[in-house]
C-alpha cells in the first residue's frame, strides 16, 4: 500500500498476516494469536510457519504483486497446507522435502487461480490449499520415507518429558473441562479450522476473532446455531458431530458472504443463513463423492458457497440489495463504515459531474414532477428563469421577449461531452404563444458518456454554431435563452436522458455543487422555487488543495524549532488512489480531489501522528470562498476510540447507528472578499453519541501565495494549541 521501510520488516509482516488472513483479516494481535496457537500442536504449527515462510520468501523473490503478498495474500494457504501436512505425517527429511514442495505447489497456484478467478471478480480462497492436498495425499503413500503422524499415542508421553508432572496436570486440568454441549461444539469447530479439536484453543481463537471484528464473531454465532439446528433437524449428526465441517465450512462461509464480501446489514445476515443449508449439501454430498476417491473434502463446500453467493451477486443488473464491498479493508466494520459514509459525502466517484446550464443567479420555475409540463416520462426535467428582487421575470411590460431577463443569456454545457443532437431554426414564439407542433424548439443534446445524455431546449433561433460530433468542454457556449417550442415565455429546460434523441425520457440525476441561496448544495436536484447559481470557485483554494503525485511537504513544528521537519509525499497505488505518506511516521491518508471538493477518504497509521492531526483538520474543504456558509461532514465511525461504545456500536451496526463522528469547516481571514490571496479555514470535530457532544478537536489552517502555509490543532486535554509550520519542496 505504501513504501516499506525494510525488506526484512516487510516480509515478516506478510508472514504474521497470513495467519489472520485465514479469517479474513489484517489485525496484528488477531493474526500473532493465531501463530502461537498453531504450536498447540508443535509439530503442525512448526511446519504451518516453515511453509508460510517459504510461500512468502520466494512470491518476493519472483517478483510478485507486493500488495497482495505484503496482505499475506501468498503466504495463507501454505499456511494451511504446512499445518494439514504437520498434523498427519511425522517430521524428517522425506518430510521437509513434501513441505517444501507443498508450500511452492500453494504459491503458484494461489498466483494462478487469484489471476483467472480474479477477472471474474472471485478470490481464490483456499482452493489452492485443497489442489495441494488432494494431489499430495495419493502421492504420499508413495513416498515410504514419510511417515504416518502417531505422535498422539504417545503424546502424554512426549509432554512428560518436556515438562514433568506439572506439565501433566495442566494438560489434564485443561482436558477436564465439561463444557455444554453447545459452547464446546461451537470452540471445537473454531479451533479446527487450524486442524485441531480443542476448546481452550477455540476459546482464545474466539476472543482473537472477537477483538478482531464483533461482526464477524456473531456472524459465525449465527451460522453455527443455524448449521447446529439444520442438523438436528436433518438427522446428520446421528454418527456424531464433525467439528471440521462446522468450522471450516459454516462459520466461514457465512462470515464471507454476509461480512466481508458484502457490506455488512440485517439482509446480510439473512444472506449468511442462507449459505448453511446449501452448505449442508455441499458438505453431505461432496463428503461422499470425494470419499470414493479417497480424498477428504476439507474447506471445498465452504469455497464453493463463497463464490457462488459472491458471483451471483456479480451478475445483478441492481445491486442496491446487498451491496457488495467496493474495496476490501479487511474488517466488516471498517468495510461497513467505509461505505457508509462514503456513500454520503462521496457521491463525485457515482456521478458524472454536471453544473448547472448558465450564469448567475436563476430561479427553478417548474421542478421535477412540476406543473403543467414535467409530467409523466418527462417528470424529471428543470426550468429555469431569471426574477429580480419584486419576483418578476421581465422589465416593463413584458410584451416583447428583450424585456423578460433571461432571455438571449448565454446557455452553457454542463459537463464535458459531444453534440449529438442540434436543432436551431425554430422561430421564437410571440410572447404567451406557444408551438406545440416543434415541442422541444431549438435544442441541444450533448453525450457525456455512454447511456448519459443531457438536453437544453427553447433556445434562441440561430444562436448556436455547434454541429453533431464537435466537442465541447464545461462551461462552453451552446447558444441563448429563447422562446422557442412549447414555451409561453423565455427560460431554459434542462433533462438528463440515457438516449440520444429529441423527446427522449428523461432520468433523475443530481447536479454537483451549486448554492442555494448562501447554502452549498452537492449531489442534489433543486426543488421548484429555489434560486441557485453554480459555486464559484476561489483560485487560492485550488491551488493550495492542488496535491499531484510527487508532491512534497514539510511539517515543521512551530513550537519547538530544533524539532526535525516531517516530509509528507504524494503517491498513487495500485488502484490509482492518491494518498499522501508521512515519512516520518508511516502514516497514509487518502484523499480524492476534484474540481470543487478536496475530501479525505480514509488514513492508517497512529493517532499520535502529525498527518492524523490534517486529515481531521482539512477532512473535506470546499474549493469555493464562501464566508457565510458552513461546510458540515460526518467522519467513519473507525474514528471512534473508546473501547466500550466502539464495541457497543460495532454489534449493532448492521442493523443500527447511535454514535455520529461529524466535522464542520467556516472560512474566515479573506484579504480580499473577491479574490483572497491569504485565507483561514477552521474546524471543529466532534463525537455525538445519546444526545451527548464531545469535542475531539479544533484546528486553524493559513493558506498563503497558493499553498497551505501551516496549521494549528488543539485537543481537548491541551491548554495551548500545536502549531505547524508548512513548506512546500520543489
Amino acid at each position: 500500500m505504501f513504501p516499506a521501510n525494510t525488506t526484512l520488516r516487510t516480509l515478516a509482516l506478510a508472514v504474521l498476516r497470513s495467519y489472520s488472513l485465514v479469517f479474513f483479516s489484517q489485525h496484528r494481535g488477531f493474526a500473532a494469536l493465531l501463530l502461537l496457537l498453531s504450536f498447540a500442536n508443535p509439530g503442525a504449527g512448526a511446519a504451518g510457519l516453515a511453509a508460510t515462510g517459504l510461500a512468502v520468501g520466494a512470491g518476493w523473490l519472483m517478483g510478485f504483486n507486493r500488495e497482495v503478498l505484503a496482505t499475506g495474500g501468498y503466504g495463507f494457504n501454505a499456511l494451511l497446507v504446512g499445518l494439514a501436512l504437520g498434523t498427519f505425517y511425522e517430521p524428517g527429511w522425506a518430510f521437509g522435502l513434501v513441505l517444501l514442495v507443498g508450500a511452492l505447489f500453494a504459491l503458484l497456484l494461489t498466483v494462478a487461480l487469484g489471476g483467472w478467478l480474479g477477472h471474474k471478480g472471485l478470490p481464490p480462497l483456499s482452493l489452492p490449499f485443497l489442489g495441494v492436498i488432494w494431489l499430495l495425499t495419493p502421492a504420499a503413500e508413495q513416498f515410504h520415507a514419510l511417515a504416518l503422524n502417531e505422535r498422539g499415542i504417545y503424546w502424554l508421553n512426549e509432554m512428560y518429558a518436556v515438562g514433568g508432572a506439572p506439565l501433566l496436570h495442566v494438560i489434564h486440568w485443561l482436558n477436564g473441562w465439561h463444557l455444554p454441549l453447545m459452547p464446546d461444539t461451537y470452540l471445537r469447530a473454531l479451533s479446527s479450522v487450524f486442524f485441531q479439536d480443542s476448546p481452550l484453543v477455540g476459546l482464545l481463537m474466539a476472543a482473537g476473532l472477537l477483538w478482531h471484528s464483533r461482526i464477524a464473531f456473531s456472524l459465525s454465532v449465527v451460522a453455527f446455531l443455524g448449521a447446529y439446528a439444520f442438523g438436528m433437524a436433518t438427522g446428520v449428526y446421528q454418527d456424531g458431530i464433525n467439528h471440521y465441517n462446522l468450522g471450516a465450512n459454516y462459520i466461514m462461509a457465512a462470515v464471507a458472504v454476509g461480512g466481508v464480501f458484502v457490506i455488512p446489514s440485517a439482509a446480510s445476515y439473512l444472506w449468511a443463513l442462507l449459505s448453511v443449508p446449501i452448505t449442508a449439501v455441499l458438505v453431505a454430498g461432496l463428503t461422499a463423492l470425494l470419499a470414493r476417491l479417497g480424498l477428504p473434502a476439507f474447506s471445498l463446500p465452504f469455497c464453493l458457497v463463497s463464490q457462488l453467493f459472491l458471483y451471483v451477486l456479480l451478475l445483478r443488473q441492481h445491486g442496491h440489495w446487498l451491496p457488495l464491498t467496493p474495496i476490501q479493508r479487511y474488517s466488516p466494520e471498517r468495510n461497513l463504515y467505509a461505505y457508509t459514509n462514503d456513500r454520503e459525502r462521496l457521491q463525485s466517484q457515482l456521478y458524472v459531474h454536471l453544473s448547472l446550464p448558465f450564469l448567475g443567479e436563476w430561479q427553478v420555475t417548474q421542478g421535477y414532477d412540476g406543473l403543467p409540463t414535467h409530467q409523466g416520462e418527462w417528470a424529471q426535467a428543470l426550468d429555469f428563469m431569471i426574477r429580480d428582487a419584486d419576483g418578476r421575470t421581465y422589465r416593463g411590460s413584458g410584451a416583447n421577449l428583450a424585456d423578460y431577463y433571461c432571455y438571449n443569456k448565454p446557455v452553457l454545457a454542463p459537463a464535458d461531452g459531444v453534440v449529438v443532437v442540434v436543432v436551431s431554426h425554430i422561430d421564437d414564439n410571440p410572447v404567451g404563444q406557444v408551438n406545440t407542433r416543434q415541442n422541444w424548439g431549438n435544442t441541444v443534446v450533448l453525450e457525456h458518456q455512454p447511456g448519459l445524455f443531457s438536453k437544453v431546449s427553447h433556445l434562441r433561433p440561430h444562436s448556436t454554431s455547434l454541429q453533431p460530433g464537435d466537442r465541447v468542454r464545461r462551461g462552453d457556449l451552446l447558444g441563448t435563452c429563447g422562446n422557442s417550442g412549447r414555451s409561453a415565455e423565455p427560460h431554459v429546460h434542462f433533462q438528463v436522458q440515457a438516449t440520444p434523441y429529441i423527446g427522449s425520457r428523461t432520468l433523475a440525476y443530481p447536479l454537483a455543487y451549486y448554492l442555494s441561496g448562501a447554502a452549498v448544495r452537492s449531489f442534489q436536484v433543486p426543488a421548484e422555487g429555489e434560486t441557485v447559481q453554480n459555486l464559484p470557485l476561489s483560485p487560492l483554494l485550488h491551488q493550495a488543495f492542488d496535491l499531484p503525485p510527487g508532491f512534497r511537504l514539510d511539517v515543521l513544528d512551530a513550537n519547538d524549532a530544533a524539532a526535525p521537519a516531517q516530509r509528507w509525499e504524494v503517491f498513487t497505488d495500485a488502484y490509482n488512489k492518491t494518498y499522501l505518506y508521512c515519512h516520518h511516521s508511516g502514516a497514509v491518508a487518502y484523499f480524492e480531489r476534484t474540481a470543487a471538493a478536496f475530501n479525505f477518504t480514509a488514513y492508517y497509521g497512529p493517532e499520535s501522528a502529525w498527518l492524523y492531526l490534517f486529515y481531521r483538520a482539512a477532512y473535506r474543504v470546499l474549493l469555493s470562498y464562501q464566508p457565510q456558509a458552513e461546510l458540515l461532514d460526518a467522519f467513519p465511525l473507525t474514528l471512534v476510540r473508546n473501547p466500550a461504545l466502539k464495541w457497543a456500536q460495532d454489534a449493532v451496526a448492521p442493523f443500527v447507528r447511535f454514535i455520529r463522528p461529524t466535522f464542520a469547516l467556516r472560512y474566515h481571514g479573506a484579504d480580499d472578499a473577491y479574490h483572497p490571496r491569504r485565507l483561514q479555514l477552521s474546524s471543529r470535530a466532534e463525537l455525538r453519541y445519546f444526545g451527548r457532544v464531545r469535542p475531539l478537536q479544533q484546528a486553524d489552517l493559513e493558506l498563503a501565495a497558493g499553498t497551505l502555509a501551516g496549521f494549528s490543532v488543539l485537543l481537548p486535554d491541551q491548554s495551548s494549541p500545536l502549531r505547524f509550520v508548512c513548506r512546500s519542496v520543489a
